[in-house]
């Protein structure tokens, strides 16, 4: 049984054997051709098997030591042993020759590619090897020569005026690298080709003798700290292929009077304009979406702040000091503003907020002593600390049902606010929130209110009328003192302190 089982074996590996035999010849892959003798012998080795019994099979799988091996291996061992054997002979066969069966699967070479990876790393070091530049050096720059392109690396000249060719050693001018032109202490005035597209970080930064540069169309990136410093420069027209003025590109530039952006900026970050102190005219891309912090900060002579409608976040302090500007109006989409965002804007006399914003942030509007009317929109949760404090011209305020806290000094020292009206909503009421309003006369907290802070309406010399509802259940100290009103009612469960309220008070409950 066992020997035909081995038989029936090797009739199928011998007919495999003559079938693998006669597609390889007639491939190419192997020569059956009489020469060498090495070829018939093995060919002869094949049909050999064809008449061996399992002893034989055996043997001539595992060599002369068959015999000892056989010994040591259990029967249904020694079976499932060559059967392994035999399949990874056929696989070794077939891996070396590249054959693959034909209903393995259709779409597979007869032969192995070439490895991708390998193909992949060739790509790469031979494209590495052909953009490795060459440094060279001339009278006036030290640049890096590419296959197809220059990288300005170092203006070496002396000249105040100065023509960047479009080309050096054949090869276009395409970049001018960081810092490439930084402390030229001469240089007044610059003009870039057509060819460039690329001017790097700092690349004028600190040119205090620059009044004058004209950038070219082609420019599609301009790099962090390009201008800063350059205090002597007076306009900039940039091109409409940048989309980003990024941090600090002007900062410093205290001459500017004139800066025009083009429609596609979406993005101006940080300290873009910073300190900026001559520059008037500030037209904003109606593309802009964000405005970064400190972006025009202290930018003084500016006339008017119009904010975009597809500006949704403006940064920290991003027009603090902007004391010239007689009007503020924010787009319909701004969400979100930073504190400080406004402060000092000393002459504005009008703001209009977004629909959209939900939070007055600390100091947004602090001392902005001209402003004499903001309307709090109806989707706005908190007015922050000190957001219009020492606004000393606003007269009336409406706080919406919308808002739930009032934070500290929201409104304090707004010494003309003679009208303050609460919609139902407001829960908290901030430590010296209206401290310093010495014309309000009257107020009518609503029934949300649940607790009223420490000094929150001291000082209000001519408050003579208050009514603080039942829902009220703290009173913190001074909370009231110092104004006019001789009775109170509150909340009997209320706590309060001695000097919650005015000297003199009679305090009954509901």
């Amino acid at each position: 049984m066992e020997k035909a089982f081995w038989g029936m074996v090797a009739g199928c590996a011998l007919a495999f054997g003559i079938l693998l035999t006669m597609y390889l010849n007639k491939t190419g892959v192997i020569d059956l051709s009489p020469e060498p003798a090495t070829e018939a012998v093995e060919t002869a080795g094949i049909n050999q098997k064809s008449t061996m019994d399992s002893d034989e099979l055996y043997a001539l799988v595992y060599g002369d030591d068959w015999v000892e091996r056989e010994e040591e291996m259990p029967e249904s061992e020694t079976e499932e042993k060559v059967q392994e054997e035999l399949l990874y002979t056929y696989e070794e066969e077939v891996e070396k020759s590249g054959f693959v069966e034909p209903d393995r699967n259709d779409e597979q070479e007869y032969f192995m590619p070439e490895s991708s990876t390998q193909s992949q790393s060739s790509e790469e070091e031979e494209k590495e090897e052909n953009d490795t530049p060459e440094s060279k050096e001339n009278k006036e720059y030290k640049y890096d020569l590419y296959k197809d392109h220059v990288v300005i690396k170092k203006y070496l000249g002396k000249s105040s005026d100065v023509v960047i060719p479009d080309t050096i050693d054949n090869q276009p001018v395409t970049e001018l690298a960081s810092s490439a032109f930084a402390n030229a202490k001469k240089l007044v005035r610059v003009e870039i080709p057509n060819s460039v597209t690329t001017m790097g970080d700092s690349v004028f930064k600190s040119n205090a003798a620059l009044v004058e540069v004209f950038m070219p169309e082609s420019l599609t990136s301009l790099g962090k700290g390009a201008f800063d410093g350059c205090t002597n420069l007076v306009k900039i027209t940039i091109p409409e292929g940048v989309t980003k003025i990024l941090e600090k590109t002007f900062n410093n530039c205290s001459s500017m009077t004139r800066a025009s952006l083009p429609d596609g900026v979406t993005e101006i970050e940080k300290q873009a304009f910073y300190s900026c102190s001559s520059l008037q005219k500030l037209t904003l891309p109606e593309e802009l979406v964000s405005i970064g912090d400190e972006a025009f900060y202290e930018c003084s002579t500016i006339d008017k702040i119009v904010i975009p409608d597809n500006v949704t976040t403006i940064g920290k302090s991003a027009f603090e000091g902007c004391a010239k500007a007689e009007s503020i109006k924010l787009g319909s989409l701004v969400d979100t503003m930073g504190e400080s965002c406004f402060k000092d804007c000393f002459l504005a006399e009008t703001v209009k907020l977004s629909p959209v914003l939900t939070e007055i942030p600390k100091e947004a509007f602090l001392d902005n002593v001209s402003l004499t009317g903001c309307k709090i929109t109806s989707n706005v949760k908190t007015i922050g600390e000190s957001a219009f404090e020492g606004c000393l011209g606003l007269t009336d305020i409406v706080i919406p049902s919308s808002v739930e806290t009032i934070e500290e000094s929201a409104f304090a020292n707004c010494s003309a606010l003679s009208g303050l009206s609460f919609k139902s909503g407001v829960t908290s009421i901030g430590d010296s929130a209206f401290i310093g309003c010495t014309l309000l006369d009257s107020v009518e907290l609503p029934k949300s209110v649940i607790s009223i802070g420490a000094e929150a309406f001291s000082g209000c010399t001519k408050l003579s009328e208050v009514s603080i509802p039942k829902n009220t259940l703290k009173i913190k100290s001074a909370a009231f003192a110092g104004c006019a009103f001789k009775e109170i009612t509150i909340n009997k469960i209320c706590s309060y302190q001695s000097d919650s309220f005015p000297e003199g008070i009679t305090i009954s409950n509901y």
